[in-house]
């Protein structure tokens, strides 16, 4: 099964403070991978300057079009449950 994911960064690396990507493998399996820096340029780079981050919102089913629309819409913070209960 293929699933979209959103992940909130500690806090920001220059402008951006999220994630959103795409996988088929178990998020559980993903998540290892950008943990070991074998994932998404932009978590190896929060890596190098010490920035955490976790995983807050999996749309289950989710495909490519769906986080292509959702990086398009370039307002992730409304996506993400940290930063709705913070405003």
């Amino acid at each position: 099964m293929s699933r979209v994911y959103l992940i909130h960064f500690d806090q920001k690396l220059k402008h951006a403070q999220h994630y959103i990507g795409f996988t088929t493998l178990p998020v559980e399996q993903r998540m290892a991978r950008h943990r070991d820096k074998r994932g998404a340029a932009i978590l190896r780079a929060c890596a190098r300057v010490g920035i955490g981050w976790n995983l807050v919102r999996v749309w289950e089913g989710g495909d490519r079009m769906l986080e292509i629309a959702l990086k398009k819409r370039k307002n992730a913070s409304y996506l993400c449950p940290v930063c709705r209960a913070a405003r």
